[in-house]
């Protein structure tokens, strides 16, 4: 996996991805505490400026996909790049105004949507198909390592500086990624299906990836395990702080236990494939699913040792789960529908992530909040049964298989 960043080029681009997303972190949680302090109710907007940051991706992923067949990678990638530049630095005379920031959140969550379609597309292009997997871990891992010091970083930024440093400094970060991707020349090529029609590419790329066996299948996975995963997102903090009651000091520690397991998950995950290459995916749901019925013993336990374990082992299953669905999507979409397949895979994946994380709330309120975890669990783990009973049979398909 490491050998990867021996790879000039690819260095390039994992620096420009990890720039970005280091500057989003940052600023995640430093809008969520500008968010704390606009209103009465701080409660509300916070949700208001999460939904704010998901719903393009979700709204709009699909539509994105035709675009990013139709023009070069480098195109999309620094045009992105630039016009979160002047959105986030437009955020600074508007922190002020909780809806007129509301709107800037949701325009850079547009610029970052046509920016994750082309990253991903753009990846077996930049490694090539036989390393997708290493570039799969590598990816994930660096990602949930930067998820996990990023708002430490922004809470430190904003405690020794100010908000606008923080958006100015996020600003820094586009504009060095955007150089970054700017000097890959193997982003410059013009797709095959540059000059298709807009909205024929769009149906063309529903039927292309509804055409392949392995792409339906992921699919159908998917539905399940993100509406759990958004549950999960949701009372996971719940968990912690009001049933668990755990000091700062313990909470945070939990959270990082959460974020090593997520590590340790997408490092292992490139193994299990090579090893269960048709297996893992059904795998990675079931030990997530069973990670939440967990929790049952957990409550009776309550020690913080036993709580740090269960932390560690719910973030293993959730970083494990994203090496087969990434691995899966980038390798069986042919070349001509990468774009397309992406939009269309991540839009069911964001949209239902949504939906769990609204139901989170809503079932937390009827159940508890471990009620709600553990019993999702249970569905998690008895919708994987049924679906790998249903799909088992058949061999997972390569592009080509029908």
């Amino acid at each position: 996996m490491l050998e990867l960043l021996r790879d000039r080029v690819y260095l390039r681009y994992w620096l420009a991805v990890v720039v970005s997303f280091l500057g989003d972190a940052i600023t995640r949680v430093t809008l969520i505490y500008v968010a704390a302090t606009l209103t009465d109710a701080p409660v509300v907007l916070i949700a208001l400026v999460i939904v704010a940051q998901l719903l393009p991706s979700g709204v709009l992923g699909a539509f994105v996909g035709p675009v990013t067949d139709r023009l070069p990678k480098r195109v999309l990638l620094i045009g992105s790049d630039l016009a979160r530049v002047l959105i986030v630095l437009a955020m600074i005379p508007a922190l002020g105004s909780a809806w007129l920031l509301l709107v800037l959140i949701f325009l850079e969550g547009v610029g970052k949507a046509f920016f994750e379609t082309a990253r991903i597309a753009a990846i077996p292009k930049i490694v090539g198909r036989h390393s997708i997997p290493s570039a799969v871990a590598l990816f994930q891992s660096t990602s949930h390592t930067i998820n996990l010091l990023g708002p430490a970083l922004g809470g430190l930024l904003v405690a020794v500086g100010s908000v606008p440093v923080v958006l100015m400094i996020d600003a820094a970060t586009f504009l060095l990624s955007a150089a970054l991707l700017g000097s890959m020349a193997v982003l410059r090529e013009l797709p095959a299906g540059a000059r298709e029609p807009y909205w024929g590419a769009l149906r063309a790329g529903v039927r292309g990836v509804l055409g392949v066996a392995s792409l339906r299948r992921l699919a159908v996975f998917l539905v399940p395990a993100m509406l759990v995963l958004g549950l999960f997102t949701t009372n996971f903090n719940a968990q912690l702080l009001t049933v668990f009651e755990l000091p700062a000091l313990s909470y945070g520690l939990a959270q990082a236990l959460f974020g090593g397991g997520s590590i340790v998950g997408a490092l292992i995950g490139p193994a299990l494939l090579r090893r269960y290459p048709d297996r893992l995916l059904t795998a990675s749901i079931v030990v997530f699913g069973l990670s939440l019925l967990a929790l049952a013993p957990v409550q009776w336990s309550g020690h913080l040792a036993v709580i740090g374990l269960w932390c560690l082992l719910t973030g293993l299953g959730s970083g494990l789960f994203q090496v087969p669905v990434a691995n899966t999507l980038l390798r069986d979409l042919p070349e001509e529908l990468r774009g397309r397949g992406v939009a269309l895979l991540n839009a069911v994946m964001v949209n239902f992530t949504i939906a769990g994380v609204v139901a989170g709330s809503l079932v937390a309120e009827v159940t508890g909040v471990a009620a709600s975890i553990v019993w999702s669990g249970a569905l998690l783990v008895c919708a994987a049964g049924a679906l790998s009973l249903r799909y088992g049979k058949h061999p997972e398909a390569h592009p080509g298989h029908r």
